[in-house]
């Protein structure tokens, strides 16, 4: 990684570094202490990155969803919690408090909004790069829905046409791209969604972006 870098953080490590904080220790200690050692070792003083978050990542964890489903289901499965009982509920609050502030602390401000304003333009390119690859999306979209429900596997294709990354995911790669062309810097996104970490190789190549996930080391 380039010292100085921007890099966008994905919905999921936002969340992933939300539940680090809290007790009990959500999706398992090590997978989520690796994002929040990750996070300090990309901003610390020997690679000096700055870590943005996007209004469509934004958009994303503001209601919530994502994060207290993710904090129900490890209570009732793995400590027997009644489902979305007081407790969980109680959990859910401090998580929420401390993913807004980890949020609005690096929201990308107005001045950057609007030079990167046209950052759609570059949807057709993303796309067109994800189709150079069917067998590698279709591989993709098999793990992603392996183990859904039917209902819900239905209503996870609707949102990969062509198996396509989601939209989302989509747009924040168009953002990145922009950032790089407008703000003239090395840009990368730190997730953990194989819609962009089984394309890492392919994404810095050939669209200039650097994809950064929690197992990568940063030398």
């Amino acid at each position: 990684m380039i010292k100085g870098s921007l890099i966008f953080c994905d919905s999921n490590i936002c969340i992933y570094r939300t539940l680090s904080l809290i007790e009990p220790k959500i999706l398992g200690a090590d997978h989520l202490e690796k994002t929040s050692k990750m996070i300090a070792d990309i901003t610390n003083n020997n690679l000096s990155c700055k870590i943005l978050v996007s209004d469509i990542v934004h958009s994303e964890v503001q209601n919530n969803e994502i994060l207290f489903e993710c904090i129900n289901e490890f209570c009732v499965e793995k400590l027997g919690w009644k489902p979305h009982s007081f407790k969980i509920q109680q959990i859910f609050n401090q998580a929420k408090k401390s993913i807004g502030k980890f949020i609005t602390s690096r929201l990308i401000g107005s001045e950057e909004v609007e030079k990167i304003k046209g950052y759609k333009k570059h949807l057709q390119e993303v796309n067109n790069f994800y189709f150079k690859y069917p067998d590698k999306l279709s591989k993709v979209t098999d793990n992603k829905t392996k183990y859904l429900k039917q209902f819900d596997k239905q209503r996870k294709l609707t949102k990969r046409p062509n198996n396509l990354p989601e939209e989302n995911d989509r747009l924040l790669l168009c953002q990145a791209i922009e950032f790089k062309d407008k703000i003239n810097s090395n840009v990368g996104i730190f997730t953990n969604d194989s819609d962009f970490l089984e394309f890492k190789a392919e994404i810095k190549s050939d669209l200039g972006i650097e994809i950064i996930g929690i197992d990568d080391s940063l030398e």
